[in-house]
């Protein structure tokens, strides 16, 4: 098994990888053999997150966004077909899939071959990033709620059902400054 991240230009230090692996091996009691790193910038933004399909053709697959904060041990997350978050804490007028987690096993190397075949295209077109693209061109399956986001939650939860929070963009609030319930699962030397 797998765990993936993407960690391409300047918007996330070094740090934020190591903190991801920090809360995967401290809290998510998800046993792994290999803790993979994607920072080869080829492309537009999130849409770097597409090279995973190509660089991981075998095997089980886990990915994960780096704004995320595990709190406890998750579900069991891995997926043989292609699963990604149904996003059902966002308005109507976004886009209803979100790209923080995917799973897959073996080769779903197609996926980045077609965003090969007019990346210019899907990144202008795309403003809403890979959430947009996979909704609309890739085949898959929804993961049932196994995560919450923390917009609107930036106080502690009152219950502690979420093992996963998004922090979608927020980011900035794992840097020193912040304030946060969050604050307590990240690695020391906080970004």
């Amino acid at each position: 098994m797998r765990i993936i991240c993407v960690n391409t230009g300047k918007k996330f230090g070094p740090w934020y990888t190591k903190n991801l692996k920090h809360m995967i091996d401290t809290y998510s009691g998800l046993k792994y053999d290999e803790f993979c790193e994607i920072t080869q910038e080829k492309h537009q933004g999130v849409f770097n997150k597409l090279q995973m399909f190509d660089l991981y053709r075998d095997g089980e697959n886990l990915f994960f966004d780096l704004d995320i904060v595990i709190r406890k041990s998750i579900p069991n997350l891995v997926r043989k077909d292609l699963t990604i978050l149904h996003a059902w804490w966002r308005d109507e007028w976004h886009t209803p899939t979100n790209s923080s987690i995917i799973s897959w096993t073996g080769d779903y190397s197609h996926i980045y071959q077609k965003f090969l075949e007019q990346t210019k295209y899907y990144e202008e077109t795309y403003h809403k990033g890979i959430d947009e693209f996979m909704h609309k061109h890739v085949d898959h399956k929804l993961y049932d709620k196994v995560c919450n986001s923390i917009q609107g939650h930036e106080q502690e939860p009152e219950t502690d059902d979420w093992a996963i929070w998004l922090f979608n963009q927020r980011y900035f609030m794992f840097e020193q400054g912040w304030s946060g319930w969050w604050r307590r699962y990240l690695i020391s030397n906080t970004a």
